[in-house]
């Protein structure tokens, strides 16, 4: 186990952040960014990776949101899980969202052992988010989650947002007609090799969306549990999600339930590219942070690390 110094960002003041692996039966590495302003009651937040990509997260958002939050008061661990960045090839087997909850587990032992830190925030965007959910259902150390682009399923005005918001707006632009057009000529006309067959059917089986009653009954006993829970969605999602309320529509029972929160920003594309979304994203959970209560944290800091 090992910790090293690394080059510290600065945003109102310069936090030292410390290089570190732990042994998962492979070698995790990882970032720690201790708070600047302490305030013990407040959760570490960990940065989880979506797909392959490097623990500063995509287009650095790991990076720009742990420094942010580290000068208000909130440490973060960004760290890469096996097989991604720098964390050597895992050999634990089964399927890898399993193996990516125990990884996560034992980020979070890591943590608690070495800088103190009873309870957590899981933050993760795609196939992050959906590692998150996975393992707040496991762990009560996990006092709330920061989920963008999780799952989502049509529901309630739908339909009608994407007519006004993606497709009506297309019908006027004649050189969107004509390229569709011409797309859908071209694909009729051309037959998949079955190499192109597996490789399309590979891309969309990636990520496995559960059925929508069974997030929903999820989501549900995490708020009986005071799990506090922040939902950011982005324009990309327009097959799925088309408009802020949407939430309460996919999952009826989790209307009223004050743990949760929802966020939509419809301009921006799937990992944030633009560094104005960037910002809008960090400071609405900048501000989620300090409005949130972190309730399920008071029985989880009672407990011995796992």
């Amino acid at each position: 186990m090992t910790q090293t110094m690394t080059r510290s960002y600065t945003v109102t003041e310069e936090p030292t952040e410390l290089a570190c692996t732990f042994d998962s039966g492979c070698k995790l590495t990882g970032v720690y960014t201790p708070a600047i302003d302490t305030q013990p009651q407040l959760p570490c937040a960990l940065y989880l990776t979506a797909g392959l990509l490097h623990h500063v997260g995509p287009t650095r958002l790991h990076v720009e949101l742990a420094r942010t939050l580290s000068a208000e008061g909130v440490a973060g661990f960004r760290f890469d899980l096996s097989g991604a960045g720098d964390s050597e090839t895992g050999s634990l087997g089964g399927y890898f969202m399993d193996r990516s909850v125990t990884e996560i587990k034992d980020a979070m032992t890591y943590i608690q052992t070495q800088f103190g830190h009873q309870h957590f925030v899981l933050v993760g965007l795609c196939s992050g988010a959906d590692d998150a959910l996975a393992t707040a259902q496991q762990d009560d150390r996990v006092s709330g989650l920061v989920l963008l682009n999780s799952y989502a399923y049509p529901a309630g005005w739908f339909r009608i947002h994407r007519l006004i918001k993606f497709y009506l707006p297309r019908v006027f632009v004649r050189s969107k007609v004509v390229n569709g057009m011409k797309r859908l000529l071209e694909r009729n006309q051309t037959t998949q090799s079955t190499e192109q067959t597996a490789l399309a059917q590979l891309d969309e089986d990636f990520r496995y969306i559960p059925p929508r009653e069974e997030t929903e009954s999820a989501l549900m006993s995490l708020c009986k549990a005071s799990t506090e829970m922040l939902f950011v969605y982005t324009g990309s999602e327009h097959e799925e999600y088309t408009y802020e309320g949407q939430l309460f529509a996919m999952f009826p029972s989790l209307k009223g339930e004050s743990t949760v929160t929802e966020k939509y920003l419809s301009e921006a594309d799937h990992t944030l590219i633009l560094q104005q979304d960037r910002h809008r994203v960090i400071a609405w959970i900048s501000q989620w942070f300090k409005q949130a209560k972190f309730e399920r944290s008071l029985a989880a800091s009672q407990k011995k690390p796992h």
